[in-house]
Parts: structure tokens; C-alpha cells; sequence
């Protein structure tokens, strides 16, 4: 998101992946959506960071997830936590805020920081495959079947004659995954504040159990800036209710035998959205 001073910064959440679903949209198709487990996120501190473009942003710190065994946390982790008045946590994240963006210690944002239809940058480490080959790493087709003896899956020459040394960046067998990725542009299409989880449009980085790492989309925010919660939602919780579907998303309650009996009408014809509108 964009202060007042014109200052992009980062503000997010941390959250834990848990599997992937169906939501099915009412212009007939079904996305593949994902759950994203939000707690309370309790700020840490918020320490200024000077970067090379000399504009003076602050580090806020988030801490999520009460852990079962404190012996699991780091000794140095266990006493930041002491000395804030803290019990520790799993998961610590920092992201980049503006100083009018700051927030006291101890203070605790929730999922209703974010809101439905909003777009989300989503942060995390790819599934760790270990150490794979070139077929699997890289997508090489292999060498033929017959006419040599142990090289049918492996790299082969890689051109290095006179150079005695190996390209930067060569495709060779090593170690796959566990790297970082973001998911640009996902969009919320389910909360349920009560159960404190959000559903987002489209597949996510990670094992089911990580953590993943929420902000505003860097991309949508123009469009979407009037209505993001700034520096976070300051209302009545009580107000949002227990759950909100997006406008895109059918509410599967309302039973799916009509989606279905909706998916037998032409999706061309002109009688196609009336019928959408006139069930839901």
C-alpha cells in the first residue's frame, strides 16, 4: 500500500496454508481456490531502516501462531519475547511500513485486516523436492535408449571446451524447490471470521502446513486503494458478521443442484445470465 507521503510500503499478515478446494463462480466455471489460516498477528516492534533510496521507512515485526513446546523457539527468539511481555511464537515475519503506519507493541491485527475481493501478493518457499536431475529439474527429454551404456538421463556435454570453467546459470542436476515465490494478484474470495480463515483464488506455494507471508497487491492497489484498511480495520468486529462470500462467488449453501442444472444452459445463449441472476 501508498501513505499519504507517497511512500510504497509493504503491510501484510501472516498466515498458514491448509489445503486447496473448489469455488465455484457464477458465470459457470470453478476456480481452484486455497485456505489460508490467519490468527493473531501481535506486532513485536517497529524499528526504523534506512535504504539506499535515503527515504526512512520502519520494520515492523509480527509474531503468529502460539507454538506447544516453547523449547521448539530459538533461546534468543524466547527472550525478545520475555522482554515484550510475549509468549512465544512459531512464525515471526517483518515487513516494510511508513511511520504512520506504525503500531504499538503488543498490539494485534486479524484477519479482518484484510476484506473480500481485495487482491493479495502471497510470499512463501516453494515444496523442497531435495536433489533431483536434469530430467526432473529441468525438463530434459533424456538421451536415447540404445547405443550407450548408464547416459539415458544424463545432461551430456555442457560446452565448456577452452573455457575450463562451467557457464553461470548452466542447467545442471541440483537441488529443487525451496525457493522463494510469489503469488501475485490473489484475490479473497471467501472469510470466515469466526473460524479465522480466508479463501483465495488460484494455487499457492508450499506444503500444506507453511507459512505464507500476506500483503496488498503491488499491481491492484490503484484500483483498489480507496478501499483498503488503513493502517488496519479500526471498526466493530461484531459488524463484518461470521462469513462473506465475494459478489463472484455462489454461496454453496444455497445448494449446488442449481449450479449444476445451470451448467446444462448454453453459457452463449442470452438466457444464460438471466437464469443466474434470477437463482442467486
Amino acid at each position: 500500500s501508498i501513505g499519504s507521503s507517497g511512500i510504497n510500503a509493504e503491510y501484510g499478515l501472516i498466515a498458514r496454508k491448509h489445503g486447496e478446494t473448489r469455488s465455484f463462480l457464477r458465470t459457470g466455471e470453478i476456480a481452484i481456490s486455497t485456505y489460508l489460516e490467519i490468527q493473531d498477528n501481535c506486532v513485536m516492534s517497529c524499528d526504523p531502516v534506512f535504504n539506499q533510496n535515503r527515504d526512512e521507512r520502519l520494520s515492523m515485526k509480527l509474531a503468529s501462531f502460539e507454538t506447544e513446546n516453547v523449547e521448539d523457539v530459538p533461546l534468543a527468539q524466547q527472550k525478545e519475547f520475555f522482554s515484550i511481555g510475549m509468549t512465544p511464537k512459531q512464525a515471526t515475519h517483518s515487513f516494510l511500513i511508513t511511520a504512520e503506519q506504525a503500531l504499538p507493541v503488543n498490539y494485534k491485527l486479524d484477519i479482518s485486516h484484510f476484506f473480500v475481493g481485495q487482491y493479495l501478493d502471497i510470499r512463501g518457499l516453494t515444496i523442497n523436492r531435495g536433489f533431483q536431475g536434469v530430467i526432473r529439474r529441468w525438463g530434459y527429454k533424456g538421451q536415447g535408449k540404445f547405443g550407450r551404456t548408464k547416459t539415458h538421463r544424463r545432461p551430456g556435454s555442457i560446452s565448456t571446451q577452452g573455457l575450463a570453467r562451467v557457464l553461470r546459470g548452466k542447467k545442471l542436476p541440483g537441488i529443487m524447490g525451496n525457493r522463494p515465490h510469489t503469488t501475485r494478484n490473489a484475490q479473497i474470495l471467501y472469510a470466515n471470521y469466526e473460524k479465522r480463515y480466508l479463501i483465495v483464488e488460484g494455487s499457492v506455494q508450499g506444503v500444506n502446513g507453511c507459512f505464507v507471508y500476506l500483503s496488498d497487491s503491488e499491481e491492484k492497489d490503484p484500483i483498489q486503494g480507496a478501499l483498503l484498511h488503513y493502517p488496519t480495520f479500526l471498526g466493530d468486529r461484531m459488524e463484518l458478521g461470521s462469513e462473506i462470500y465475494d459478489n463472484g462467488v455462489i454461496d454453496p449453501q444455497k445448494g449446488m443442484s442449481r449450479f449444476m442444472r445451470a451448467g446444462e444452459i448454453n453459457r452463449n445463449s442470452e438466457n444464460y445470465e438471466l437464469y443466474l441472476y434470477n437463482e442467486y
